[in-house]
């Protein structure tokens, strides 16, 4: 008898769970960014405009660096200059203090994420490998954190 009840109470629960409505989508107002200090932004995306045919982009782009570990973030770098007929690309990364190091040498596209070494300024400049023919660059920034 106790198994004939739990077979159907399960059936039940089963069917009460498939026929639940979805929720409704979001109005326009239910949409709209928190107005409550703990809403935290999206980060921009920094997209480079092409020169030429090159892309550069670093996401995010910019954060609130009270958002920050240790005030620095990590980001994704994508780049595609395979319109151009360039077979690999450096980019280099350039400090706020304007030192300037290789951080990878890639193919005529890709992506590739930084450690948590990202502070605000730090500019990316991607070049084409062997000519250092300048192709790209984006500097992150910083917001405040209001």
């Amino acid at each position: 008898m106790n198994a004939k009840f739990l077979l159907v109470a399960m059936l039940l629960v089963g069917v009460a769970a498939c026929s639940q409505e979805a929720p409704p989508a979001p109005s326009a107002d239910a949409t709209a960014a928190p107005s409550t200090p703990t809403a935290v932004a999206a980060p921009a995306k920094q997209v480079q405009p092409p020169i030429g045919d090159a892309t550069l982009s670093i996401n995010p782009g910019s954060f609130r660096i009270c958002d920050a570990e240790n005030g620095a973030i990590t980001s994704t770098a994508k780049w595609d200059v395979s319109a151009k007929k360039i077979a690999e690309v450096s980019i280099y990364v350039v400090d706020p203090k304007g030192e300037k190091k290789l951080w990878l040498n890639g193919g005529a596209s890709g992506e590739s994420t930084t450690g948590n070494w990202v502070f605000p300024d730090t500019k990316f400049v991607m070049v084409e490998r062997g000519s250092e023919k300048p192709l790209a660059e984006l500097t992150v920034k910083a917001t405040p954190c209001n």
